[in-house]
C-alpha cells in the first residue's frame, strides 16, 4: 500500500479505507473458513451419532439373540428337571422327586454365567419371569396352591438362582456340576443323577 502525500499531508482516510477493505477480505476468507470448519464439524458430529447410534441397534440386536439362546438353554434345562424328577419318581416312587430344583436352578445359572456377563443378567431375568409370569399363575389357577405357599417357592428358587450364578461368575475355571455336587439329592446320587 502507497501513502499518498499531497502537500506534506498523507491521505489517511484512504488508508483507513484500503485497511478496512482488506481486513473485510481477511474476515469473509476467514468466515468462509469457519463455516467450512464448522461443517466439518458437523459431519462428524453427525457420522458419530450415526456410528454411535448403529453400535446402540447392533448392541440391542445381539443381545436379543443372546437372549434366545440364553432362553432355549433355559427351557432345556427345565426340560431335563423334569425327565429327572419323573425318572426318580418312576423308579423309587410317588414323592421321591423333591427338592431337585434346588440342584437344577443353581445349575442353570452357573452355566449362563459362564458364558457372558449378559448372559448372567439374562439368567436371572428369565428366572423372575418364570417364577412370576409363569409359575404363579399355574400354581395359583390350577393347582390352587395359596399365594403364601408360591411365594416362599419362588423366593427359595430365585435364591438359588443367585447362588448359581455367583458360583458360576467367581468360578470360571470349575465345572458347575462339581461346585454344585453337594445339590444333588441323596436320590439323584443313588440313580447317579446329574
Amino acid at each position: 500500500m502507497e501513502y499518498m502525500v499531497n502537500g506534506g499531508d498523507v491521505l489517511i482516510d484512504e488508508v483507513i479505507e484500503e485497511r478496512r477493505l482488506k481486513r473485510a477480505k481477511n474476515n469473509e476468507k476467514s468466515s468462509m473458513f469457519e463455516g467450512l470448519r464448522s461443517l466439518s464439524q458437523k459431519a462428524k458430529d453427525i457420522s458419530t451419532i450415526a456410528k454411535n447410534t448403529s453400535d446402540k441397534i447392533y448392541s440391542k440386536i445381539e443381545n436379543i439373540g443372546e437372549l434366545a439362546a440364553d432362553t432355549k438353554l433355559a427351557y432345556d434345562y427345565w426340560k431335563k428337571m423334569r425327565k429327572t424328577g419323573n425318572q426318580i419318581v418312576n423308579t423309587l416312587g410317588s414323592g421321591q422327586g423333591a427338592d431337585i430344583d434346588n440342584y437344577y436352578h443353581p445349575l442353570l445359572q452357573c452355566e449362563l454365567a459362564k458364558i457372558s456377563p449378559q448372559s448372567r443378567e439374562n439368567g436371572i431375568a428369565l428366572g423372575y419371569a418364570k417364577e412370576y409370569l409363569m409359575d404363579y399363575p399355574f400354581k395359583k389357577i390350577i393347582k390352587k396352591q395359596k399365594h403364601d405357599v408360591i411365594m416362599e417357592d419362588s423366593r427359595k428358587d430365585l435364591k438359588n438362582n443367585l447362588y448359581g450364578s455367583n458360583l458360576g461368575r467367581d468360578n470360571l475355571d470349575k465345572s458347575c456340576e462339581e461346585l454344585l455336587d453337594d445339590r444333588r439329592t441323596k436320590n439323584m446320587k443313588k440313580l447317579g443323577i446329574r
